[in-house]
């Protein structure tokens, strides 16, 4: 994903170019993490020079969304976290310890044949953290 992809999303819905929404979008795109709300308010209230609200980032959220450019995990307690869509197959681990969403790779192990429909998959298991502190 590119920034390209998040500017062809604005002039096909003809939108204003907006310096939150290329800061979300830049965030999520330098992220390995799937992250949810208050750690995306978190991380741009350092880098980011204006107070953003709540509403802020969900309704630009919602815009990438919209535009195919964001999906969400809901983890157990429905608390969302977004990531950004890749062209390929994805999949996600939502730990049942910590509740903690991440992206795994995909490997032959995990038959994929099923799900050639699927934008993506989650699995519900122990992350890798929580299995050390076992």
């Amino acid at each position: 994903m590119s920034i390209n992809n998040l500017n062809n999303c604005i002039k096909r819905n003809r939108a204003n170019h907006s310096r939150v929404r290329e800061a979300i979008y830049i965030l999520l795109m330098n992220s390995d993490e799937c992250l949810n709300v208050s750690q995306i308010i978190k991380e741009l209230s350092t880098s980011y020079p204006k107070k953003l609200s709540q509403n802020t980032i969900y309704r630009h959220l919602n815009f990438f969304i919209e535009c195919k450019l964001v999906i969400v995990i809901q983890d157990d307690f429905k608390r969302a976290y977004y990531y950004l869509k890749e062209n390929t197959p994805m999949l996600f681990c939502i730990c049942t310890t910590c509740t903690r969403v991440t992206k795994l790779p995909i490997n032959e192990s995990v038959e994929l044949k099923e799900f050639t429909d699927a934008e993506f998959i989650t699995i519900h298991k122990i992350c890798n953290e929580c299995n050390l502190k076992i």
